[in-house]
C-alpha cells in the first residue's frame, strides 16, 4: 500500500534546487511516499507588473501561475518517469521562506527538501537567503542537500547533546529518515567553567575527576538513548564520545568520517524557541559539506516507514 506522505522541494530552477529535486525524488521512491510536490514562490511585484502592463487586470497572479506550470512541465515529467512517482506544483506568491513553511503546515507535508549555494572560501557553505530564513520556521524536518544525490544515505551522523530536541531528531532518524543506514550518536562532554579552573591553579588531579565524572554521566544517558532507540538489537547505531567543545568535536568526526548526511534537533515548543536555530546547529551548518536535517520538535513522532526493497 503506497505511503500517502509528500516531500516538499523549494524549487526555483537553478541549479542546486535540481540536487534537491532528485533527492527528494529518490527519498520518496526508497519509502513508497506519494510523490513531490514542487513549490515555486513568485514574487508579488512582478505580478504588479503584469497588471500594469495588462492595464489594471487584476488576473496577473493566474497568468504568472500559468506560465510557471509551462516552464515546470518538463521538469516535472522528467522526475515522474525516471522515479515513477507523483510530481505537482504549487505555485505560491509572497515572501519564499513565509509562504513555503505556512504551506508546509498546511498541507500535511512530511518534509521540506531545498537546495544549498555553492561553497564558499574554504568548505563554508552559503545556503542562500531563502533556505537559511525558512530553517528558522520551519514547521516540518527540514533537509539541506548540497551534493550530488548519486547514491542513498549510507552514514548519518546525530550530534546528541541529550536535550530533548536533540534526542527527538535521533528518534526521527531512525523510524523515518535513514532507518537502515549506519547511525553514529555523538556526544561532546566538558566541564563547565575548566578554563577558570586552570587559571585558578586547580590541580590537573581534581580537573581529571571532574572530566571522568562528566564521562560517566554522558555514557550512562548515552547508554540509556541507545537503548531507548533499539540500538542493543541494531547493529547500525552505535555511539561515539568525545572530551571537547561540541562544535570541533562535530567538525573532526565529520573531517575523519565522512558521513554523508547530519541530523540535527531545532527548539521548537514555543513561538520564540521556533524561531532559535542554535549556536551548535547554525555552526555545523556553516562549518560542514555534507547534507543535512534540521528537525524540529513537535509532540508526536512521525509515522515509521517501510523502505521499498
Amino acid at each position: 500500500m503506497q505511503d500517502s506522505r509528500r516531500i516538499l522541494v523549494a524549487s526555483d530552477m537553478s541549479e542546486s534546487s535540481a540536487l534537491a529535486e532528485i533527492r527528494a525524488a529518490k527519498l520518496c521512491r526508497r519509502f513508497g511516499f506519494r510523490g513531490v510536490e514542487l513549490v515555486n514562490v513568485q514574487d508579488t511585484k512582478f505580478a504588479s507588473m503584469v497588471d500594469q502592463v495588462l492595464g489594471g487586470d487584476k488576473r496577473s497572479h493566474q497568468l504568472v501561475a500559468e506560465q510557471a506550470k509551462k516552464d515546470f512541465a518538463p521538469l516535472m515529467e522528467r522526475l515522474s518517469k525516471e522515479f515513477d512517482i507523483d510530481v505537482s506544483l504549487k505555485v505560491l506568491f509572497g515572501r519564499p521562506s513565509v509562504e513555503i513553511a505556512r504551506y508546509a503546515g498546511e498541507s500535511g507535508a512530511c518534509m521540506i527538501v531545498t537546495g544549498a549555494k555553492r561553497p564558499g572560501i574554504g568548505k563554508n557553505f552559503f545556503i542562500g537567503n531563502t533556505p537559511d530564513r525558512l530553517l528558522h520556521v520551519t514547521p516540518v524536518p527540514m533537509l539541506i542537500v548540497r551534493k550530488r544525490p548519486d547514491n542513498l544515505y549510507q552514514h548519518a551522523l546525530i550530534p546528541i547533546d541529550f536535550s530533548e530536541n536533540s534526542k527527538y531528531a535521533a528518534r526521527v532518524a531512525v523510524k523515518m529518515m535513514v532507518p537502515r543506514a549506519r547511525k553514529t550518536l555523538l556526544h561532546a562532554y566538558n566541564i563547565p567553567d575548566e578554563n577558570l579552573m586552570h587559571y585558578a591553579n586547580v590541580s590537573s588531579d581534581i580537573i581529571g575527576k571532574f572530566r571522568r565524572k562528566a564521562k560517566e554521566s554522558a555514557e550512562a544517558a548515552m547508554a540509556e538513548l541507545v537503548a531507548s532507540l533499539g540500538g542493543d538489537k541494531d547493529s547500525r547505531i552505535s555511539q561515539v564520545i568525545e572530551y571537547g567543545e561540541p562544535q570541533k568535536v562535530i567538525e573532526d568526526y565529520v573531517n575523519a568520517n565522512n558521513p554523508d548526511l547530519i541530523i540535527m534537533g531545532k527548539q521548537g515548543r514555543s513561538q520564540l524557541e521556533r524561531l532559535l536555530l542554535g549556536s551548535i546547529t547554525r555552526n555545523t551548518i556553516n562549518a560542514t559539506a555534507c547534507d543535512m536535517l534540521v528537525v524540529p520538535m513537535k509532540q508526536e513522532l512521525p509515522a515509521p516507514v517501510e523502505e521499498a526493497q
